[in-house]
């Protein structure tokens, strides 16, 4: 489509496949205009980073030649990305790029100072997003001359999946990729207290034993992410420090709970704190009992007013009736 408002460039097509989606529709689909370039990382693509940085580039070429604001979804290059979109889309371009992490969970290129100051400097017309106060404040903490604008998580609510009959153990899940963030600690004392009448899972890349939980280090696709979760009672997002949670999200577009620390982006998602838990290992279980005992039509509905909350927000940034 040339000519797009809006041209969303998702440089991690696999890994942001659902955000992207989603974040397209908050923006109001084909309907408003809103185009979507898909860049696949190494570990979908195959090949190395350097060939992952061509295929971006190609795309913000094209990104250009379809005019219109230009929006990418995850820096290939930290703050570095900054001066890439501008010298490649033209000083002029309005643009901007989503930093989720802007002190990486994992090892990334482009977050140290020199390249904070030089994304700065050189490439301060693209604007940065964020998705949470969190990342807002340790942006403007590490940035001093930036000021990022915070806009909702995208969220897409779906029509529930229809559950099977519940055993007689509930479900507790642990989702996506280990990091050295993740609270393994937390885990194993959960299990002291929750492992004689739920089934406790860890699914993911990456992840090592943890006593008392079922652990399969794997790579989980999309649709099997949606049927692990769609088949739990409660989520668990068993994290020290994180920005925000896209299996939370997920969850809550998929009627399931997530339970998060208090203090943290979850906080958005829910009306009180009725899924949040502080430091102690009690206010955690009493967090899951509440999340395994609650109505999946009303979480449901949270995930609907969580996804007018984010229409109202991008739309009214970019300008979308």
């Amino acid at each position: 489509m040339s000519g797009a408002r809006i041209t969303v460039v998702n440089t991690l097509g696999g890994a942001l496949h659902h955000y992207s989606t989603a974040l397209v529709a908050t923006l109001g689909g084909d309907a408003a205009g809103v185009r979507l370039i898909r860049v696949d990382e190494p570990s979908v693509a195959g090949g190395s980073a350097l060939a992952w940085l061509g295929r971006t580039l190609r795309a913000l070429v094209g990104a250009r030649r379809s005019g219109g604001r230009v929006l990418v979804t995850w820096p290939v290059l930290g703050h570095l990305d900054r001066i890439v979109m501008r010298v490649v889309l033209g000083g002029r371009a309005d643009a901007a790029i989503v930093v989720h992490d802007p002190r990486p969970l994992v090892h990334a290129r482009g977050y140290g100072r020199l390249a904070r100051w030089a994304g700065g400097w050189f490439g301060r017309r693209v604007r940065l997003i964020v998705h949470s106060e969190t990342a807002r404040a340790d942006l403007r903490h590490d940035c001093p001359g930036d000021t990022a604008l915070l806009l909702p998580h995208p969220v897409a609510p779906r029509r529930l999946p229809v559950r099977s009959p519940r055993d007689e153990m509930c479900v507790v899940r642990v989702l996506g990729q280990y990091k050295p963030d993740r609270d393994v600690d937390l885990l194993r004392a959960l299990a002291d207290r929750l492992s004689g009448s739920n089934r406790l899972e860890v699914i993911g890349r990456g992840w090592p034993a943890v006593d008392g939980w079922e652990v399969r280090d794997a790579f989980v696709d999309e649709v099997e992410l949606d049927r692990l979760i769609a088949t739990a009672d409660v989520v668990l997002v068993p994290y020290r420090r994180f920005y925000q949670s896209g299996v939370a999200i997920r969850a809550l577009e998929l009627g399931t709970p997530a339970v998060g620390p208090a203090g943290s982006s979850m906080s958005d998602l829910y009306p009180d704190d009725r899924y949040l838990a502080g430091d102690s290992i009690g206010s955690w279980c009493a967090a899951i009992e509440r999340a395994i005992g609650a109505s999946r039509d009303g979480t449901a509905a949270l995930a609907r007013a969580a996804d007018a909350r984010a229409r109202g927000a991008w739309r009214g940034v970019y300008a979308v009736s």
